[in-house]
C-alpha cells in the first residue's frame, strides 16, 4: 500500500533531514553552474532543459530522503539517462554538476513536500486524539535569539485556522522581534495560506511571555460560546 502523499511505500518512507554535506555540495554546485556558462546562449538554454528533465526524473522517485540519497549516488548517470531519452547532446557539459543542480534544485521542492506530509500526519493524530489545537511545526529557541529565528506553527484541527509565532532578529541584529501572524492551513493539502479572517494581520510584542500570551487569546476566541 503506498502513501498518496509521499508516492512512496510507507514502510519505505523517511523525512530525515539531508546530510548537511550532500546538501552544501548540491548547492554549491548549483551556483557554479550558471554564471560558467552564461556566456553561452545555446549551452545555457541546454544545461537549463536537462536541469529541468532531471529533477523531473526525480520527483517520479517521490519525497523520501533514502530515495533521493540513494538517486545521488547515481552522479553523472542521472543526466547520462536523460540524454539518451532526448538526443540532446553532451558536448561542453560537465554531466555532475548538472546532476548535482539538479539535485539541489529537488531537494528544495522534497523539503517542502516532506513539510506538508508532517503537518498532514500530525494534524490526522491530534484529529484523532481529540485535540482542538495543535502545534505542526516548531524550530529554534522560542525565548528568541538574533541568529536562530524561532519559528512555531499552530494549527486549529477543525478548521485549519493557524498561528504563525516567531522570533527573530531585528535589522541590527541586536535584539529580536517577536510576532504572531494569524494563517490558514489547508487540511487537505497541507499547504499553507493567508488567513481566511477578515482584517487578521501580524502583531508584535516585546517579548516571548507577551507573544505567546496573545496566541492563546487567539486560540481561546475559538472556544469561546
Amino acid at each position: 500500500m503506498t502513501d498518496p502523499q509521499t508516492n512512496q511505500n510507507p514502510q519505505a518512507f523517511d523525512d530525515r533531514p539531508v546530510p548537511l554535506l550532500n546538501s552544501s555540495a548540491w548547492q554549491e554546485a548549483e551556483a557554479r553552474l550558471y554564471p560558467a556558462i552564461t556566456a553561452r546562449p545555446d549551452v545555457y538554454m541546454r544545461v537549463v532543459e536537462l536541469v529541468r528533465l532531471t529533477v523531473e526524473q526525480l520527483r517520479q522517485l517521490g519525497s523520501s530522503t533514502s530515495a533521493l540519497l540513494l538517486a545521488a549516488q547515481r552522479g553523472p548517470d542521472l543526466v547520462l539517462d536523460v540524454l539518451a531519452e532526448t538526443g540532446l547532446s553532451a558536448a561542453e557539459l560537465d554531466l555532475a554538476l548538472v546532476a548535482d543542480a539538479a539535485l539541489a534544485m529537488r531537494h528544495r521542492e522534497v523539503v517542502g513536500e516532506q513539510a506538508v506530509a508532517r503537518r498532514l500526519r500530525t494534524l490526522a493524530n491530534a484529529r484523532h486524539a481529540g485535540q482542538d489545537w495543535v502545534v505542526v511545526e516548531e524550530h529554534g529557541p522560542s525565548e528568541g535569539d538574533p541568529f536562530v529565528p524561532y519559528h512555531r506553527l499552530e494549527v486549529e484541527v477543525a478548521t485549519g485556522r493557524a498561528l504563525l509565532v516567531t522570533a527573530r532578529a531585528d535589522e541590527d541584529y541586536t535584539g529580536v522581534v517577536h510576532a504572531v501572524e494569524p494563517l490558514h492551513v489547508d487540511l487537505v493539502t497541507g499547504v499553507v495560506e493567508e488567513s481566511r479572517q477578515e482584517g487578521a494581520s501580524p502583531t508584535f510584542h516585546p517579548g516571548a511571555t507577551a507573544r505567546d500570551a496573545h496566541a492563546a487569546d487567539l486560540r481561546a476566541e475559538t472556544a469561546r460560546p
